[in-house]
């Protein structure tokens, strides 16, 4: 059972679920337990954990992953004035809740991240590179140089920590960094779990392998392009009757 800190006493939110190891500042959280402003929370290789925050907001945690509740101001009634996460390593899973958007911010080691009614996922190198995968709704990333919007479900983008960023373009497997696109974003290629309520309300075709409408209820994904038909096979050359290894698409003269 995690139990407050002296420095971070204002409870923000409660664990919905854990798998293996997640802890805080006081030792392994569990499902029910409080989770508190400026709390840093971590997982395991292996760990996964979901929080559901006072307002709704929710946020679950991939394996190897680090964030920090840096910022917590309390409207009242179902809302926040303010609520900033630090995600310092791995990935994350954010679900805005009731609150406005621009109560929301989301901190790397390569810039911010600005909400408008969103879902996301959210993956941060060892280096502080940072990928971010757009679910619903709108988000900004803003770096030292500049912002980009991302705007279309399954829109991606990569800043890193010198400033650079990408346009925002449709998520791949191969999204030009060491890592591949489904293990950067294991809630979203289905590499690792979240409880119902944090699951995204559609697939990407480019980065999971169910990405046609069928029995299975996954849904196509409009932003990628359609795979080019395959050709048909080249039929093997004729035969001469009295040549059988001459090829001759007619009676010999």
């Amino acid at each position: 059972m995690s139990l407050p800190a002296a420095n971070a006493a204002e409870r923000v939110g409660e664990v919905v679920r854990t798998s293996v190891q997640v802890t805080g500042q006081s030792g392994a959280l569990s499902k029910g337990d409080a989770i508190f402003r400026d709390e840093r929370i971590r997982s395991n290789a292996s760990g996964t954990g979901a929080f559901v925050f006072e307002d709704g907001t929710k946020l679950a945690l991939g394996p190897n992953s680090t964030i920090v509740i840096d910022e917590y101001v309390y409207r009242g009634g179902a809302k926040v004035e303010k609520l900033a996460v630090g995600a310092t390593k791995g990935t994350l899973r954010w679900i805005s809740g009731k609150s406005e958007s621009s109560a929301y911010r989301i901190t790397t080691p390569s810039g911010t991240l600005g909400v408008r009614g969103t879902a996301f996922d959210i993956y941060v190198a060892p280096d502080g590179l940072t990928a971010v995968t757009l679910l619903t709704g709108a988000a900004e990333f803003c770096t030292r140089q500049r912002c980009e919007q991302l705007t279309r479900r399954c829109q991606f983008l990569i800043a890193r920590p010198d400033g650079s960023i990408t346009r925002p373009r449709g998520i791949v497997r191969d999204i030009g960094i060491r890592t591949r696109g489904d293990d950067a974003f294991p809630f979203l290629s289905g590499k690792a779990g979240v409880p119902r309520g944090f699951k995204s309300t559609s697939s990407c075709a480019g980065l999971t392998r169910a990405a046609t409408t069928g029995s299975g209820g996954s849904v196509t994904d409009p932003q990628q392009p359609s795979a080019a038909p395959r050709p048909a096979p080249t039929p093997p050359p004729s035969r001469s009757p009295n040549n059988p290894d001459s090829p001759n698409n007619g009676p010999r003269q």
